[in-house]
């Protein structure tokens, strides 16, 4: 029998401590040997979907560890046991979600499925639809804490260029080479400009900031003059962490230069909207009676 995901902790822990870093499909292969799993229920597969149901429950569990701080994520689809990992397997602990709740990331990740969770379980009070959108709407987070997970185990450089795709994609700029990336390193507060029309008249200027802290304001007050001092009105901030209330409010106050602020939730909303970095894996069709159809009398 297949165990749960946060049955498996213990087991995923062990195996990647064996291990200077894995691939999750190895993962998945090691901690199957581990609890003895029959061939049937290594390729079990879930109900319309591509994947094992091991392989999306182990996807699950390294999630959870992840977000613990008990894993870290190396590269796309790469991980490796962190010391606080290792420090927890050698303590002899069983893990269990009431366990991973003293690590204060995992607590407001673990709240925001729980809520979503409870939802979409209370079956006497959600229609067939809303559980579907309910589910969907989990898996696009997951999906978002994921990229952002990728983003932050990137280069700084790496996230410049991001950014940059991601404005091309939702269509800001007239074409590919009006979008310049100014010089890494010497960039004096700008790391790209998005030419709106063709002569230039309309500029964007943006800032990417990979950060683990919250901006403050003293950070869009450097932005604020560096868009400025290039005769900008536009400025986009974008940044992996979140903002403080006085950074936003400064940004709300301006008037000569317009300042937008995306911060690492809507970054990442906006990258699975514009299919960036993300790709479709299943679609469903809802279909509903064409009521047109059946009032359209023939005489």
């Amino acid at each position: 029998m297949i165990p749960k995901y946060n049955e498996m902790y213990n087991e995923v822990l062990k195996v990647l401590n064996n291990h200077d870093e894995m691939r999750l499909k190895d993962i998945v292969s090691e901690v199957s040997d581990v609890l003895n799993l029959s061939i049937e229920d290594r390729n079990l597969m879930l109900d319309n979907n591509k994947s094992t149901i091991i392989y999306y429950r182990l996807g699950w569990t390294k999630t959870y560890l992840v977000k613990a701080g008990l894993l870290e994520t190396i590269k796309r689809g790469v991980f490796k046991i962190t010391p606080e990992g290792k420090s927890v397997l050698q303590s002899g602990i069983k893990i269990t979600d009431e366990y991973l709740m003293k690590y204060d990331n995992f607590v407001e990740f673990f709240q925001r499925y729980k809520e979503m969770s409870e939802r979409n379980s209370n079956k006497e009070n959600i229609t067939p639809l809303e559980n579907i959108d309910m589910s969907l709407k989990m898996i696009s987070s997951r999906l978002s804490d994921e990229l952002l997970e990728l983003i932050l185990s990137k280069e700084p450089i790496f996230f410049e260029k991001l950014v940059l795709d991601l404005l091309e994609k939702m269509g800001y700029a007239f074409d590919t080479e009006s979008i310049i990336r100014t010089r890494y390193g010497n960039d004096e507060g700008i790391d790209g400009i998005v030419k709106e029309d063709k002569f230039g008249f309309r500029n964007i200027y943006v800032q990417a900031k990979r950060w683990n802290n919250s901006v403050g304001r003293p950070e869009i007050q450097k932005f604020l003059g560096a868009v400025a001092g290039q005769g900008g009105t536009k400025g986009l901030f974008i940044t992996t962490s979140t903002f403080t209330n006085e950074a936003l409010e400064y940004a709300k106050k301006q008037l000569q230069v317009k300042l937008v602020l995306v911060d690492g939730k809507m970054l990442t909303n906006l990258m699975i909207q514009y299919n960036l970095g993300v790709s479709v894996v299943k679609t469903y069709e809802i279909k509903q009676i064409d009521v047109d159809y059946f009032n359209n009398d023939l005489v």
